[in-house]
């Protein structure tokens, strides 16, 4: 599991009295994070702020760009905070919560039991008893509609795939005076190739909500600029 670094079946007999408490720096866990999952309900806040790009060709996943060509988050400040203003991904507000599948597709609540927010003397308790309190209850229930909405962006990506959208594209800068340089390489919707759909296809591109993704994702590989000017201005504060 993705950033989860020992996740555990959340169970009331290993976890009974645990819980959540405040922690000062909430996203140190994303700190490495180059990339992280998207749902598609969320194409239409992140795409202001990240690259929308996916994880490939034959099985394309949606994934926001955090990150630039080392393991850095830019977008988690120095003091753990996520930047002002910018959209914090659904996949990073679940933690330390999450929903596993086993073998026979029943799903499981699952925390990450080294989450440096879970302790044995919480502000939030995981049980209430031997039942899950309510604050536990509304996170797992938003874990569940996070769920749901990634087996839509897994969808979402087969349709693409279906229709020969996607191709393999660069993110490139040219230093004052240097060469052209390949910041990173990532799969995305080729506009041409969108162009040459016939009407039909559109239509229920356009009736499924597929429609708008494709644009917002496409709007939203401007930001791979902003993606640069991050990667610059947090280089150069670490030279000082």
């Amino acid at each position: 599991m993705y950033l989860y670094k020992a996740p555990e079946l959340l169970n009331h007999e290993m976890h009974g009295s645990l819980g959540i408490s405040q922690f000062e720096r909430p996203y140190d866990f994303a700190r490495e994070a180059r990339v992280l999952p998207l749902t598609l309900p969320e194409f239409t806040s992140a795409h202001m702020f990240y690259p929308i790009i996916f994880t490939d060709v034959d099985n394309p996943v949606p994934l926001v760009v955090v990150g630039a060509s080392d393991d850095v988050n830019l977008f988690v400040e120095e003091d753990g905070q996520w930047v002002a203003g910018a959209y914090v991904p659904a996949y990073v507000r679940c933690y330390p919560f999450a929903l596993a599948a086993s073998s026979d597709e029943q799903l499981a609540v699952v925390i990450d039991r080294e989450a440096q927010v879970i302790n044995d003397s919480p502000e939030r308790p995981f049980f209430d008893g031997d039942k899950v309190t309510a604050e536990t209850q509304t996170m797992i229930d938003f874990c569940g509609r996070i769920d749901a909405e990634r087996k839509m962006a897994i969808e979402f990506g087969k349709r693409l795939n279906e229709l020969g959208l996607l191709t393999g594209h660069q993110a490139t800068r040219t230093p004052p005076g240097g060469k052209q340089e390949v910041l990173a390489n990532y799969v995305a919707v080729d506009s041409s190739k969108l162009t040459e759909l016939g009407p039909e296809t559109l239509d229920d591109l356009l009736n499924k909500g597929y429609l708008a993704c494709i644009f917002a994702h496409l709007f939203s590989l401007e930001n791979w600029q902003r993606i640069l000017e991050r990667h610059i201005q947090k280089t150069l504060a670490g030279l000082d």
